[in-house]
């Protein structure tokens, strides 16, 4: 979900229920505390690692969630930071034992709300770095981001009126459970069409779907459209695609598959495909991801070159020694 939505959602729950201005205030940053991570995905170019040090990475895990609730609220709660956030806006930081638990229960929530979209949270980490996800939602729902800024706008505008707060949190709880069970129905209904022997994915539109079968040894991706209960077949990859063949393919790929890079890569995508190349020693592998790639096809040509970074993943191997990029 979208950091507007993180921020309004607790707000709207903490005013509803009439919280402490304080206990309020730590459960809204608690919300979008968790975010920070976009502050720190840097480390992951300077020196790259498989710490989950990216975005919905570590601190979107119940253990560094918690701490980094707490972290982000006992920094805030300090005298000039809660000056300069109570300038702008009705919210005061206070570090206590009651404002750190409705921080966590701030990161709770957000963590469920990116649970329900694409390719989930860490949950379990450190003990497991596996996402879970309902799959429901794309990354971030355009309605619910409009709706949510719109409502935050208003309420910075008129903060006196204190009856809209509980008809904006039946607004939009209404709307969430309403687009989440329209899209719930429709995914139902994409994986009936393949007679559930395939995984579903949501897109930005609640009635379309990719649908991917994998095998050992090929992939394979479908698109189905609710609105006319038809699908489309869109690509087909093998698993591993030896291009031109050479010597220690099998060692050149246990060196890639030690890399960080290429194990945060498998973390982050959907599904994995290869084509390997061999010239004068040296294996050229491609790592790919079909899924991505036809999720990239309607994205503006500015923004391609970085949705094809993203979604590939280029290693040359020479003896023992791989590299990426």
């Amino acid at each position: 979900m979208d950091l507007f939505s993180h921020a309004l959602l607790p707000y709207l729950i903490g005013k509803t229920i009439k919280l402490k201005n304080e206990v309020t205030t730590a459960f809204v940053i608690g919300g979008i505390s968790l975010d920070i991570d976009v502050l720190i995905i840097w480390i992951n170019f300077v020196y790259p690692t498989f710490f989950l040090i990216t975005h919905r990475g570590i601190t979107h895990s119940l253990f560094f969630g918690f701490i980094t609730a707490i972290g982000v609220l006992y920094l805030a709660s300090h005298r000039g930071i809660r000056s300069f956030i109570r300038r702008y806006i009705d919210l005061e930081p206070v570090f206590n034992r009651e404002s750190a638990v409705f921080a966590c229960i701030g990161a709770a929530l957000h963590l469920f709300l990116d649970g329900i979209t694409t390719r989930g949270v860490p949950l379990l980490y450190p003990l497991t770095p596996t996402r879970y996800s309902a799959e429901l939602f794309f990354y971030t729902d355009l309605i619910l981001t409009l709706l949510s800024l719109l409502m935050i706008i208003y309420l910075y505008k008129r903060p006196e009126q204190k009856n809209t707060v509980v008809k904006f949190l039946i607004i939009f709880l209404v709307i969430l459970v309403l687009f989440g069970s329209i899209r719930a129905i429709e995914k139902r209904n994409a994986e009936d069409f393949f007679n559930g022997s395939l995984i579903s994915f949501p897109t930005e539109s609640p009635f379309d779907w990719y649908l991917l079968n994998g095998t050992t040894e090929e992939i394979r991706l479908f698109e189905y459209n609710g609105l006319n209960r038809s699908s489309q077949f869109i690509s087909a990859a093998k698993r591993i695609n030896i291009l031109s063949n050479g010597d220690g393919f099998s060692s050149a790929l246990a060196a890639s598959e030690e890399l960080p890079q290429v194990k945060m890569f498998r973390w982050r995508a959907y599904a994995i495909a290869m084509n390997a190349s061999y010239y004068e020693g040296v294996w050229s592998l491609e790592y790919y991801d079909p899924v991505q790639r036809a999720m990239s096809k309607g994205i503006p040509e500015r923004f391609k070159g970085f949705a094809k970074s993203f979604g590939s993943l280029n290693v040359t191997v020479t003896g023992n020694k791989a590299v990426a990029g």
